[in-house]
Order: C-alpha cells, then structure tokens, then sequence
C-alpha cells in the first residue's frame, strides 16, 4: 500500500487527468439517463399472481388502462349537459392516436351493448347511440343501464352519481405521455356541475414520476447539507470541498455506468445519488481525519498523505468491498426495480473506493499544507470529544453493564418487531391530500371499487369457455366474490350470456341463467358478434379457450387480499374440478399487490440472511477472525432490531418502500465496525494498554464515525422534503438507523473488546490478561 500511495503521490497530476478523462467520458452517457416508472420493474416477476397479470395483460390489455371519472356534484349524471360531457369525452378518447380504440369502455361507447327480446330472436344495440335530450329517453337509458349487472356499479354508479371512461393505451407509451394526452381531453369538460377526475395505474406512475424528477431540487440540497456537515467536521473550506468533489465524481461515474447500460431512473435508482454522495465523501472524511493527524505529527503534506492512505487505504477498502457485497446482495431480490437500486449502489461504492484511492491522495498531495490554524481548527469540536470521551470512560470501566443495558433493549425492541405488518399500497405513497389521493377517493367513494383483481380461466382446447359447466362455475365464483365484504362488483363472459339468453325467451327474469347446451351458447354469441367483432376483445380470446373474471375492490388491505386469495383459491379449486378448464389467481392490481406483500415477507428474511452472511465472512477473513466477524456483526444486528421495533411500534409498514432500508443501513454500518477495529488494532501495535487503545480509538475513528453517520443521515433526511410517502420512510428509517448502528458500534464494539479479548487484537495471552487488568484498574 505505501509504495502505491507513493507512486500516486509521484505522479500526481496524471492520476488527477487520467480521473478528470474517466469522468469525461462517463459523463457523455449521463445524456442516455432516463427517468421511467414501469409497472413490471416495480412487482415481483416470478410470482405466479405476477404472472398472470402479465398475461391477462398481454392478451386481454389492462396494463396501461386510464380511468376518467365524471362525478355529478349534484343529483345524478342522467342529465343531458352530463350525458353530452361524456360522449364528448368517449369520442375524444378512442381519436387518441396511442388509444386502442376497441378497448375504450363507457355508456357511450360503441362497443357497449344493450341486449334486448324481439320477436325474431334478440336485439344488440349501442347502449346510448345518441345522448337523450328528453324525459322518456333518459328514463330509458337510466332504466336500461340499471338493469344490467355489467355496466350498473362497474361503468355507472349504483346510485347514478358517477360514470367512468376506460381507456387502455399502448405499452409503449410512457405514464406521463398518457396522462398528457388525456388531460387536454378533459380539462375543457370541467365546470360547476361535474368533477372529472384521472385515476388508474398510469396515473399513479405518472405522479410517482413527477415527484421523482423532485430528485433534481433533493440532491443539491444533500450537497449543501452534507457540505455543512464535513465543514463542522474539519472547520475549513479546503477539507470540506474535497470529500464532497470525491462524492460528486463518483455520482457522475455511477450515473454514467447506469446511462451506458441503459437503465432507466425510477422511483428507487432516484435515490442512488444521494446515497453514493453520503457514503463517498463519509469515506473521504475517513481519509482526510487520518490526513490531519499524521500532518500535525510529520507537518509534511506529502508525507502526511502517504501516512494516511497507507494506514487507512486497506481499512477503506474492506470496508467499501463489504458495503458494495452488501449492496449487491440486492439483486437477489424479487423485484427488478430493487435490484437496480443495489446493483448500482455497489457500482457506485465500488467507483467511489477507485477515486479515492486516485484522486484524493492525489489532490491532496497538490493542494497546499494546512497551517497550524487550519489544524488548530480542525481539532476543535469540545462537545464531541467530551461526549466520545464519556463513552470512553463507560465502556472501559462497566462494560458488562453496557452490554446488558444493550440486551434489554434488543428485547424491548423485539418485541416491538413482532408487531411488525407488511403492506404495499403504492396510492398509499403519496400524501393524502395529493391529486392521485384525492381522484382515487372520489372514483372509491361513487364506484365499484379501484382496486382491481383478475382471474384467468383458461380451457385446455378451443371453445372450452363455452362450456355450460364452465360459464356456471364462472358465474359462481362472480357470486362468492361479491358477497364478500369490501368487493364493489364482478363481471365476466357468463353474465353476458344469460343475459343473451334472457333476451332470446321474451325477456323473461327465470330466464337469466347459463341455457344448457353448449351449442345454443356458440350460436348466442355468433350472433352477438354480428353487431361488433371485437366487443368481447377485453374479456375473451378469439379461440374461445381463454377468458377473464373480473371484479372491483373498494381496499387494498394486506389482510384483506391475504384472506381473500386464500379463501378463494380452495373455493375454485372445488368448483372446477371435473371441468375443462383451470383457474389462474390472480391478476390485477389486488393480485399484483398481494404478491408483493408475500414476496418481501419471504425475500426480505432471506436478504438480511445474505447481507448478514457476506459481512460475516468477509470481515472474519480480513480480521482472520472467527470472533471478529460476530463483532462486527453484533452492533448492526442491534441497530436492525431497534429498527424494526420502531417500525412496529409506530405501525410503519414493511413495504417496498422500507424494504430495502435494513440491507441499505447494515452495508453501510459494517463499515464504522471495521475501521473502529482497525484502529485499535493500530493503537494496541506495541503496547498492551487496552484503556489507552480504546480511549485514543473512540476519539479519532470514533470522531470520524460520529461525521460519517451525520452526514449520511443528514443526507438521506432530503429524501422526506419531498412529501413522498415512500421517500418519507426511506430518508427517516434510514437515517434512524444510521444513527443507531453508529452509536452501537462506539459503545457495544469497546464493550466486546474489554469483555471478550478476541486474540485478533495482536494481544499474547499474557499480554490480553495485563491489558485487562490495567483497563478496569
């Protein structure tokens, strides 16, 4: 380590243009750093609910649907001013050049039917081919619409309040690009009468995206704060801009990795600047606190800089080896939109450990020596040096009593964890009072229900969903949906069909039933099809072998879908059994959000299980140390169950958005364990007086961990100005446990070592039992 550092320190100023050449040229990718919210980023992919949402939507659509709500303020909508807004607003949508015109739902669509006897057979008409400007014609439509299960609850209101437009777009177009589209659509239909409101899945990324693009104001924020922090660290301008120009070139290097792989920002990868700049310049504070100390005893900048990094240059890499392993454990993880998050936060440690093992010894080695002022400064600070030497005295003198002060808040805590819940709700990551909140609430309140779930019943040949059997069974799993609480409405193919059936017996109500013979169905729907082809294009396949449940719910519980899915799934197991045909749970975004519930559950434990493994053996084989790696282990596993605790205790849901806090937090809180370590390891080089080594390592090490921690905390509590709920508990928890691991690592970590004397400290027997004994003395 010392003759690279020389070499560096030789050939200054072609590392320095060799960095700036690297970061040149990454930063010409940062043109091709997108930000997009994709739905399949954010939900786990090898679920089997996932699955079959992809596939419902793949073939049926409902990936990319937008909901257009008209929300009468007084009376009904069965009004002629109303009725014409929503004509207008069915007519405009199906024009959208990215709309798939067959698959725009409303009273005034085209394709929406009203069955009727006649004499000859049955009549299929245009629910409302023209808007009724009379008392008769309104009272017919009203009637018509309230006698059909299909459009009453689902595309009107039970009580006539409201009516929806559906409109599904093409995949290809971005959330923000929809919502654009359909603005224009509707903001000139506003007035006195109505409120018209945008909900559905793109909507919701769309607002995701808005306050992601927030990340713009955060950062530079982050910048500023983190720079204060370093400022109070160093009391000088010099040693505060140079851990922060580290941490910028190592965003702009991370950042130019993920702009030439191409991977888009989303809500997550947002957040990986932010994350990159705290833990890079907590690095450079590392370096530069060593920097000060080995210049006040050699007053040789060049000197004091190769002092440092060969101290503190090998500790630096352990640690940062450790945190990327950490960070890309994630990519294990069930949800590619996490593993981006931990796949390029180990690129950018990994980036950061390269320029400051480059360019700040180098930078350093050109700046000027700091006077003795600049020194004097730079050991001021008495509040802090009191406090660590506080802790100091407390854990060489009681360290049993701080180690089962620390087990009775492990318990404490744990118990707080065990009422620990799991639920995702991504409208839930958006403040209450937000426009996606408050349209959701509207579209709830008048409506079916906004959550939506999906059943595919898929028949093992063609023309197997015309069985009569299978129609029957379909319609009672529409009956055992609907009479659970919290499900708004459900709908298929067999409500069509007796309803096809009603009308071809004189519309007689006995009549409203699945007719027996599966001949008489095909020739029910043949003739349907003769007043529009593709009217069934979102609920069944052209081959007839494939079709769709679908129903509404009014909550997005945990339990709710937890115990529903449950229930249901032996409910269709029983029903169908016997018959061509199988049942695939569950679709929608219910199925796709309870998959969600049950994969961070699963993949969560086994996540910490990975991080907590890698640290493990990686500290234990750099420490040579089976003991040292339980120490290293030891204060991180403290600060996740306090963590947890917290989180239960204050009902902070487990959700995607917290997922990833405890893998974050420990990566980065291996590292204040390992460089405590080290450093009493260093100060016990020599010398067997344990008291002496602690004290001195608690007030250098400790000092820089005490920054460190400050300014990742201080950096991540940006992330909450942002009102996004998800945000909120990011920047929080995280920075919660970032204080906690610190504060553990300085009193628990000493506490060991004055316990335990792990022969890793370099102490002989004898020597470990003299150290001991002059420490408690």
């Amino acid at each position: 380590m010392e003759l690279y550092v020389k070499f560096i320190v030789r050939h200054r100023l072609v590392v320095l243009l060799a960095t700036l050449l690297v970061t040149a040229l990454l930063a010409t990718q940062l043109r091709h750093v997108r930000l997009e919210i994709r739905q399949r980023a954010l939900a786990p992919q090898s679920h089997p609910y996932v699955q079959v949402q992809n596939r419902v939507a793949d073939i049926f659509g409902g990936e990319t649907t937008l909901i257009i709500g008209v929300i009468a303020r007084h009376g009904d909508i069965f009004t002629p001013p109303i009725l014409e807004k929503i004509a207008r607003i069915t007519r405009a949508a199906g024009q959208l050049p990215d709309a798939v015109t067959d698959n725009v739902l409303s009273i005034a669509a085209e394709r929406v039917k009203f069955i009727k006897g006649t004499a000859d057979g049955m009549e299929v008409r245009p629910l409302m081919r023209a808007v009724p400007h009379d008392a008769a014609g309104i009272a017919q439509l009203k009637e018509e619409v309230f006698s059909d299960k299909l459009y009453k609850g689902t595309l009107v209101a039970a009580d006539g309040s409201a009516a929806v437009i559906v409109v599904d777009f093409n995949g290809e177009l971005t959330d923000r690009a929809i919502v654009d589209e359909v603005e224009p659509v509707v903001a000139g239909e506003r007035d006195a009468d109505v409120d018209i409101v945008l909900g559905g899945a793109p909507t919701i990324r769309a607002a995701a995206g808005r306050y992601t693009a927030m990340m713009a104001i955060l950062f530079p924020i982050a910048v500023v704060v983190i720079g204060l922090v370093h400022y109070e660290a160093f009391r000088t301008l010099q040693a505060m801009f140079l851990p922060l120009a580290t941490a910028l070139l190592s965003v702009v290097w991370s950042l130019g990795i993920m702009g030439w792989l191409r991977q888009p920002m989303d809500t997550w990868s947002a957040v990986t600047p932010v994350v990159i700049l705290a833990v890079a310049a907590g690095h450079a504070v590392q370096i530069l606190k060593r920097y000060y100390e080995e210049f006040e005893q050699v007053r040789d900048s060049q000197l004091a800089v190769i002092r440092s990094v060969t101290a503190v240059g090998p500790v630096m890499l352990t640690a940062g080896l450790i945190a990327a392993a950490g960070f890309g454990s994630l990519v294990a993880f069930g949800v590619t939109s996490v593993r981006v998050f931990g796949l390029l936060l180990a690129c950018g440690i990994i980036s950061a450990l390269i320029i400051e093992m480059t360019f700040t010894p180098a930078c350093r080695a050109m700046l000027p020596a700091p006077g003795g002022r600049e020194v004097a400064r730079e050991r001021e600070g008495w509040i802090l040096k009191t406090g660590l030497e506080w802790i100091a005295e407390l854990v060489v003198r009681r360290p049993q009593a701080v180690l089962l002060v620390s087990a009775a808040i492990v318990v404490l805590f744990f118990i707080g964890a065990l009422s620990l819940k799991v639920d995702n709700s991504f409208k839930g990551w958006f403040p209450a009072g937000s426009p996606v909140r408050q349209a959701d609430a509207l579209l709830n309140q008048h409506l079916a229900g906004t959550s939506t779930l999906t059943i595919l019943v898929e028949g093992e040949k063609e023309g197997d969903i015309e069985e009569p059997g299978v129609l029957r069974a379909m319609s009672d799993v529409e009956t055992f949906l609907e009479k659970r609480r919290g499900i708004g409405a459900a709908t298929s193919m067999a409500d069509y069909v007796k309803r096809m059936h009603r009308a071809m017996n004189n519309d007689d109500p006995s009549f409203y039933a699945i007719p027996d013979a599966k001949r008489l169905i095909a020739q029910y729907l043949f003739l349907y099809s003769l007043s529009g082809p593709n009217d069934f294009a979102s609920i069944i396949d052209s081959s007839h072998r494939l079709s769709v449940i679908r129903a509404y719910a009014k909550t997005d519980d945990a339990e709710f879908g937890r115990d529903l899915f449950n229930d249901l799934g032996t409910y269709v197991a029983r029903r169908f059994q016997g018959l061509p045909a199988k049942v695939h749970l569950a679709g929608g975004a219910l199925g796709v959000q309870t998959a969600m519930n049950e994969v961070i559950v699963r993949e969560k434990i086994l996540n910490v299980l990975q991080v907590t493994v890698i640290i493990f053996l990686l500290s234990a084989l750099v420490l040579r140390s089976f003991v040292g790696g339980l120490i290293v282990l030891t204060p991180l596993a403290v600060a996740v169950v306090i963590n947890l605790g917290i989180m239960g205790w204050s009902h902070t849901w487990l959700s995607l958005a917290t997922a990833a806090i405890t893998s974050t937090a420990i990566s980065i809180g291996a590292d204040f364990a390992i460089y405590l370590i080290f450093r009493i390891r260093e100060e016990l080089k020599g010398n067997d007086d344990l008291a002496a080594a602690l004290r001195a390592s608690l007030l250098t090490s400790g000092k820089a961990i005490f920054f460190v921690s400050s300014a990742v905390a201080l950096g991540y509590l940006v992330l909450p100005l942002s009102g996004f709920g998800a945000w909120i508990y990011l920047g929080a928890l995280t920075a919660l446990m970032m204080g906690v691991s610190a504060l553990a690592t300085l009193t628990i970590i000493p506490a060991l070592v004055m316990t335990t004397r792990p022969k890793m400290l370099g102490l002989a027997p004898a020597r470990a039992e003299r150290a001991w004994r002059r420490a408690v003395a």
